[in-house]
């Protein structure tokens, strides 16, 4: 309850100012100029801007917002309209903003961020930082944050609900129980012997094979699902020490392939859960050790060793030094097996390629018989110029498959012949010891490792203290009061006078879970004012790395130097040197530049086939993108005509191109044209569309709001979306036309068709098209574009393009190479508008009329110096609004 109440006096309280009544020449110049359209009824004021008020009262944040916003479109000619029919005078306009522009320093100075709760991202990276916890993720029941200014992050719209709270407690006893788990008793099982014969071991037929009941024969050392025995009948029935007897030999003869091995053969043990994937990578499982099995004909013996063996697995053998070998770690056979055995096998080889793959249906066994047969009636063609290189690809006809290849000629080839490791016995006595199952001694280990609990260690009182007073620090991101340590120490010694029968670690375990709810965990920011070093060394964490403070930063923090401009930039370029995709790029770029909307979309089939691996390629795209824009301090241009990328083949039927191999690769392009920049990335398109169709309304709004900075208000209530054909019109711009005909849509619309119409030869996954597609059922004219734009069967060519505009500001665009040319020239807007972004992103707040001021200065500062994206971004974190809360 305390923490609730906490939560509604803290966070929502005010500094109560006067009213400010208008200034007489405010009120002549709003009757001038401005109520022609702004006063009145609701129904009848433009844009829901009324200016008929006589006072301010600058104590409500939204009368700060509301004459920001009189401020913002005064100073940049926007309103009044030119068209207006009374225009001020330039003294006039400027005695009024002179006006604001006091009256919001005064009552909007830089600052007000909230308290500031942990959303997702924050909270996971959090809880993996505190307790070692590297793939703690919340549960799908988790709720999802509110995203306002465009970002999650924002401290007004990260609420704290009573869903949330209730999973913050549940995550909360379920984080304690994982670090300082209940004492599970070892069971009781009184020790014996186990026999598995050899016909009891289970494996893919062909492979490995019990050739009688006496022998098991392996003949290759690939993955543990195909290659190896496992002891399916017995299954490890008590968590303990158990030895493991085996009696192995070698089998050889003068008909094999290869040469005969002097060396022993290795056989090698693995244990897995019973029922798990079968198909895991032996490189993967848990290794319980080996033998080297003596090459002596037709010598057996027995080998001998002791191992952990946890409840429920069963235990693989494996031929490790076969010579049909796998590559390490992974499933598949190797390709450069198969090519080496037959560049020396001539004679199987054409008999393959004659065969060209056998009879349908046909068995492994089969289709080596019938190699075998032609080998023996000659006749071969070993002059074809086939056999001189490797197949080129395997799968299909002749080429089914490297498994295939080796299950025709070497599994059977070896089974007869050798060479082959022959199991014969297997007995598994035990358990000599009990031991806790893994999962309890992944806990034990995780537990002593958050402790700090060395082997013999006495926990008492004095242990509680000494963890409290280093665990309250890690977690609360700040030095902690003696008061506070004794406050949560005070729960562990009454939880102990309560339950004297139970150990510290479950007095403890209250503790940390009342810490982990706690506002001091959950948020920042609690205080007004400029941060200190321990606020700022959050601040900077969070912003940069969606994490707590690191070593380093919190070592400077103590010292009171992090505050230092000079220790600052030099920290701020530190965590930027080599950023974490999945912290800012991911989750700053997946909102500013929408590439988390892409998992939502799925582009309409009769388009193009869409997969996921084309998603993740855009968005790999996106981020590598930016990430070379910090890590190479790219000036800020660079956003808008690069001239690079990263790319691979899966983007190839989006923007053309002949790239082989899924790997991301830099590639370069002439600067001038439409490929590159933010205007060139297909994530940009398709987040902009909806998969099916374009919408230049969506991507005009979207430049406004993300490139340009002039972002546009909600549509008055009760206005229609544009549909999708009006008075019979045929295209979008005729359409959006005609809803233009309505006049509370025309004065928005003159800022946001024109940029839409530019972007709309990009389609919906951002291919470029000269026409709009008309889908067709059976898709006799299919469309077909000269610049790589294949659509699907299922559409044919439709209206031509145009994508022209015409600005407000009177300049004409053709296509999106001027919209290129019109940002480069105009870089002051696409700059303040970053800035802005970031400021937002970084300090968790929408930007007052203080705040914008400072925004903007930086924004001028990096164009006249020309520097690049990493100095701007070290600039915003040395300004006063981010090191103000």
């Amino acid at each position: 309850m305390r923490f609730l109440l906490w939560i509604n006096i803290t966070f929502f309280s005010c500094v109560l100012v006067a009213d400010d009544f208008l200034p007489q020449s405010a009120l002549s110049f709003f009757e001038n100029h401005c109520f022609e359209c702004h006063q009145g009824s609701e129904d009848s004021i433009e844009g829901n801007v009324n200016l008929e008020a006589k006072s301010i009262d600058w104590s409500k944040k939204e009368s700060t917002v509301f004459w920001t916003r009189i401020y913002e479109v005064i100073h940049s000619n926007e309103m009044p309209p030119k068209e207006a029919s009374s225009f001020p005078a330039t003294a006039e306009r400027l005695s009024m903003l002179t006006w604001l522009n006091k009256s919001l320093t005064n009552y909007a100075p830089p600052g007000g961020t909230l308290p500031r709760r942990l959303n997702r991202v924050e909270y996971e990276n959090t809880i993996r930082n505190l307790f070692n916890y590297s793939d703690f993720k919340v549960p799908p029941s988790f709720p999802e944050d509110d995203t306002t200014n465009g970002f999650d992050n924002i401290a007004s719209g990260l609420v704290l609900s009573p869903t949330l709270l209730s999973q913050y407690l549940d995550i909360a006893t379920s984080i304690a129980d994982e670090v300082l788990p209940e004492p599970v008793p070892l069971k009781s099982f009184d020790s014996r012997d186990f026999r598995i014969k050899p016909f009891q071991l289970k494996t893919n037929e062909g492979d490995g094979a019990a050739l009688t009941n006496d022998t098991y024969r392996l003949v290759s050392s690939r993955n543990m699902a195909s290659a190896a025995g496992w002891t399916s009948p017995f299954e490890v029935p008590v968590s303990g020490v158990y030895k493991i007897k085996v009696q192995a030999r070698t089998f050889q003869t003068d008909k094999m392939f290869y040469d005969k091995r002097i060396k022993p053969f290795r056989l090698e043990l693995y244990a897995r859960q019973n029922g798990e994937q079968q198909y895991e990578p032996f490189g993967e499982l848990r290794a319980l050790g080996g033998f080297n099995v003596t090459t002596k004909e037709g010598l057996s013996k027995n080998y001998q060793l002791e191992s952990k063996l946890f409840e429920g697995e069963v235990i693989g053998f494996r031929w490790a030094d076969g010579p049909v070998y796998s590559d390490p770690g992974k499933r598949d056979i190797s390709h450069s097996f198969i090519d080496d055995r037959l560049l020396n096998d001539s004679q199987f080889y054409a008999a393959a390629i004659k065969l060209d793959g056998g009879k349908r249906g046909s068995s492994q066994i089969e289709f080596y018989e019938s190699i075998r047969e032609l080998i023996k009636s000659g006749g071969l063609d070993l002059e074809n110029p086939k056999l001189k290189s490797p197949p080129k690809v395997y799968g299909g006809g002749l080429f089914n498959g490297p498994h295939n290849w080796c299950k025709a000629y070497a599994y059977e080839e070896m089974h007869r012949f050798g060479p082959a490791l022959d199991i014969l016995n297997i007995e598994i006595s035990g358990p000599d010891k009990i031991i806790p199952d893994q999962l309890t001694q992944s806990r034990l280990a995780r537990s002593d490792l958050f402790l700090g609990r060395s082997p013999g260690a006495i926990l008492d009182i004095s242990f509680a203290e000494n963890f409290l007073r280093d665990f309250l620090f890690k977690a609360f991101r700040k030095p902690v009061s003696e008061n506070k340590i004794k406050e949560y120490l005070g729960i562990v010694e009454k939880h102990r006078l309560d339950n004297p029968d139970k150990r510290i670690e479950d007095s403890l375990h209250l503790a940390v879970r009342r810490a982990i709810i706690s506002p001091h965990f959950l948020f920042r920011g609690l205080k007004s004012g400029f941060l200190d070093d321990w606020g700022l060394a959050s601040r900077l964490s969070y912003f940069l790395n969606s994490s707590p403070p690191d070593a380093k930063l919190i070592n400077f923090a103590k010292t009171g130097k992090l505050s230092d401009p000079i220790v600052l930039e030099s920290e701020t370029r530190r965590l930027l040197k080599k950023p974490q995709r999945n912290n800012l790029i991911k989750h700053f770029t997946g909102q500013w530049l929408g590439t988390r909307r892409l998992k939502d979309i799925m582009p309409d089939p009769r388009l193009l086939k869409f997969y996921n691996i084309h998603r993740e390629a855009m968005i790999d795209e996106t981020e590598m993108f930016f990430e070379e824009m910090i890590t190479e301090n790219h000036t800020l241009d660079k956003f808008i005509d690069p001239g690079f990328s990263y790319r691979n083949k899966n983007l190839n039927n989006i923007y053309g191109g002949n790239l082989s191999g899924t790997e991301m690769q830099r590639i370069t392009f002439d600067k001038g044209g439409r490929s590159g920049g933010l205007l060139g990335l297909a994530s940009i398109m398709m987040s902009t569309a909806n998969g099916v169709d374009t919408h230049p309304v969506h991507r005009g709004v979207w430049l406004l709001e993300n490139v340009l900075g002039s972002p546009t208000s909600p549509p008055p209530p009760g206005i229609p979306s544009i549909a999708p054909d009006t008075s019979g019109s045929t295209t979008m711009r005729e359409r959006m036309i005609a809803h233009q005909q309505d006049t509370s849509c025309a004065s928005c619309h003159k800022k946001i068709d024109p940029l839409g119409f530019v972007m709309e030869n990009y389609d919906p996954v951002g291919r470029w098209r000269e026409h709009y597609p008309v889908y067709t059922e059976t898709a006799s004219e299919p469309l077909k574009e000269e610049f790589y734009s294949q659509n699907g069967k299922q559409t044919r060519v439709g209206q031509k393009i145009d994508s022209s505009g015409l600005l407000p500001d009177g300049t004409v665009l053709k296509n999106v190479v001027d919209l290129k040319t019109y940002l480069l020239t105009n870089m002051n807007l696409f700059t303040e508008c970053l800035v802005e972004k970031l400021l937002v992103y970084g300090t968790g707040r929408s930007l007052n009329f203080g705040d914008k001021r400072i925004s903007m200065k930086i924004a001028k500062n990096s164009l006249n110096s020309n520097s690049g994206f990493q100095d701007l971004i070290v600039d915003i974190v040395l300004s006063e609004s981010f090191l103000t809360r």
